[in-house]
């Protein structure tokens, strides 16, 4: 559940929300559709977007997918289940805790944050042409947020 949400539901005990929490809840409820929707996408469609942003990546940096796809693609599929995970949830909060700042870590003590950016570039790319608009928005908005926290470390 969303971490805002779930916050929210502990502080209410014996007591009602308010409109900022019933906004919050609202939003949770309008929004479960279309999340719902993209965390089955994901779920069925993910080693297929992940193998073609690799091999797009093979492309121009053949070198690092010989050397590093199966690490390459093992990052990513744990990557692209916690996005559907968060998606499903809405927590934007948990994916940032649990993830983004994981991850900024190993791969700047590992310096492969400007090559890792590149792959889920490439993933976005391949989302935004193989998802439906509304999914490949969702998707990307996440990844953009993971790809621009791993450009931090590489600065």
């Amino acid at each position: 559940m969303n971490s805002t949400l779930e916050q929210s539901l502990h502080q209410a005990d014996g007591r009602y929300f308010n409109d900022v929490e019933l906004k919050t809840l609202e939003q949770f409820v309008q929004t479960y559709s279309i999340r719902a929707k993209t965390y089955a996408l994901l779920c069925e469609r993910s080693d297929d977007l992940i193998l073609q942003a690799l091999r797009r990546l093979a492309a121009t940096d053949g070198t690092v997918v010989q050397q590093h796809g199966e690490k390459c693609k093992r990052d990513m599929s744990y990557v692209v289940r916690t996005l559907a995970l968060t998606i499903l949830k809405d927590d934007a909060a948990g994916f940032r805790e649990q993830l983004v700042l994981w991850m900024q870590n190993i791969m700047s003590a590992l310096h492969k944050e400007a090559q890792s950016a590149r792959a889920y570039r490439l993933l976005q790319d391949v989302v935004r042409e193989k998802m439906p608009a509304e999914a490949a928005q969702l998707i990307n908005r996440y990844l953009e947020e993971f790809i621009t926290a791993l450009m931090v470390g590489a600065e």
